[in-house]
């Protein structure tokens, strides 16, 4: 096949990458202009990531009743879904901009900014990536390129021997998951004959075409996405990562990272789904996935028992969430495309956009906390109900709602999740609905542990009093009003996250003649075109 330029209407369909490669590209060139500043390189990301956010809306109106295009020889799926991540990915980055401009800018050297920045985007493009892939080769490329940024973003701070170690583990864990990965899209393509996701699940639902090479190379495929997510026993990394790197750069991984590994898994799934129906092969593995979620989220909750640090607290938080997003997905393939499967899609868009808010909040009271007191051990958050009301009460209503207290939008998003696994009406879906709420109870203990520190504990050293002032509470009072805001009134966000939980899954004809074999032919080379 002779290879073509990408059209005008394609390039405008990936034009949120396309306005954060540019961005990228700006930030670098600025200290040509002045070495020393901040604020030019900080515009220019705004900017950069606003126009992200403009340019995904586009799509969106586009494809409001449904629908989708594949771009670029399938190897990329433009759809409702994919944008509405988009637009969320790049709006929770401007955040992560305002907590690292609040708690990490001044401990930052001017001219490591533009590099900062840079390494910022870039993971970006490769998280946006991500939720659109539907190609092996574009997943791979995708995780990559949200990866490499991470692992240094991860040791940005330099003097630090705990950011340095973390760094490092994530670097050695997130080589050896590649790896993994990559050698299982070999098995992969080697039993399909293409790397195009539709055609995978076209070959695998036919009558044996689901081969025990097919079924080892998907689960072996499924280690670099669940190193993404943390998932156990991939998760070593995430604790010492999240309290050795910058507070801000923890808050993107433990959300943005974990949202884009989600939405991969979701347009994997539902992939098969559409082409194998509710097929045995396929359970099969979904079964395999329901199990890994549920070991996460009971390992990241019996891990957090016993933690007194509040960012390595946050961290096996994050692993217990992840495993909750994953139980959900998992009942994607005994599910038809139709309602069920929207449902279950929708809840998970619903409950990353509620994660976004809690996580967010927590971790810049963490931060703040950090900055003023300069410590992090939830033992020296005593008597904080005295010290600083407003950031015990601000931390309480972003505990509570990770928890899933009823009135906060933590209880709506597992709420949602839950009834739309219960529309799936499968046996298993009554066993992982148990299992989650087995975990929410868990997790009880860990997220009052700081709260009771906060307001029962006497403290016996004389603290300062502080208070979260200009940007820092701007940024948690939106955060606590997203929280109660969706807990209170969640509708205009669960059926702004329904609606917009739409997948393409079905190339047009032309795209899979290329992408599948003919099911009336056998194989030969010239039918299997990646």
């Amino acid at each position: 096949m002779t290879p073509r330029l990408p059209t005008a209407a394609e390039l405008d369909l990936v034009m949120p990458e396309i306005w954060l490669i540019i961005a990228m590209c700006a930030v670098v060139m600025v200290p040509l202009i002045n070495r020393h500043s901040v604020i030019l390189p900080l515009v220019t990301a705004v900017i950069g990531l606003g126009l992200a956010a403009v340019f995904a809306l586009n799509p969106l109106a586009r494809f409001t009743e449904g629908g989708g295009s594949f771009v670029f020889g399938d190897m990329l799926a433009v759809d409702p879904f994919s944008q509405f991540f988009k637009l969320l990915l790049a709006v929770f980055t401007l955040f992560i901009l305002a907590q690292w401009v609040i708690t990490s800018l001044r401990t930052t050297d001017a001219r490591d900014v533009p590099d900062y920045l840079c390494l910022l985007l870039g993971a970006a493009v490769g998280m946006a990536l991500m939720a659109s892939a539907s190609h092996l080769v574009m997943i791979f490329v995708a995780m990559e390129t949200a990866s490499l940024p991470s692992f240094a973003l991860a040791g940005f701070r330099k003097r630090h021997r705990a950011s340095t170690e973390g760094s490092l583990k994530y670097v050695l864990f997130g080589s050896a998951a590649s790896a993994v990965g990559v050698y299982g899209m070999s098995l992969v393509y080697g039993a399909t004959g293409t790397m195009s996701l539709a055609g995978i699940a076209e070959v695998a639902a036919r009558p044996e075409g689901f081969t025990p090479m097919l079924g080892v190379g998907l689960m072996v495929m499924f280690a670099g996405i669940a190193f993404k997510l943390s998932a156990a026993p991939l998760h070593f990394w995430c604790p010492d990562v999240f309290e050795g790197a910058p507070i801000e750069i923890t808050t993107f991984l433990s959300v943005a990272s974990k949202g884009a590994a989600v939405c991969l898994l979701i347009r994997v799934l539902q992939t098969f789904s559409a082409y194998g129906g509710i097929n045995a092969s396929f359970v099969g593995f979904s079964t395999g996935v329901a199990i890994l979620g549920c070991v996460t989220a009971t390992w990241g909750n019996l891990a957090a028992l016993r933690q007194t640090s509040i960012r390595r607290l946050l961290a096996y938080s994050s692993i217990a969430h992840a495993g909750y997003m994953i139980i959900g997905a998992s009942l994607i393939t005994v599910t038809d495309v139709g309602a069920p499967g929207r449902a279950l899609a929708g809840a998970l868009l619903f409950y990353i956009v509620v994660y976004m808010f809690m996580n967010l909040g927590a971790f810049t009271v963490a931060g703040v906390v950090a900055q003023r007191a300069g410590t992090e051990d939830i033992r020296d958050y005593a008597q904080m109900v005295n010290r600083s009301p407003a950031l015990m009460v601000l931390l309480a209503v972003f505990l509570l709602s990770l928890f899933g207290m009823p009135g906060l939008g933590g209880f709506m998003a597992k709420a949602m999740l839950g009834m739309a696994m219960f529309e799936v009406n499968h046996p298993a879906a009554f066993a992982l609905v148990a299992v989650l709420l087995f975990n929410t109870l868990l997790s009880l203990y860990y997220y009052l542990r700081p709260i009771y520190f906060m307001v029962f504990v006497v403290d016996d050293q004389d603290r300062p009093r502080f208070a979260p002032q200009g940007a820092a509470l701007a940024l948690l009072l939106i955060c606590a009003a997203a929280v109660v805001w969706t807990g209170i009134f969640p509708n205009w966000t669960t059926q702004t996250a329904r609606r917009y939980a739409t997948l393409v899954l079905r190339p047009t004809m032309t795209q899979q003649a290329m992408i599948a074999p003919s099911s009336d032919a056998p194989l030969d080379e010239s039918d299997l075109t990646p």
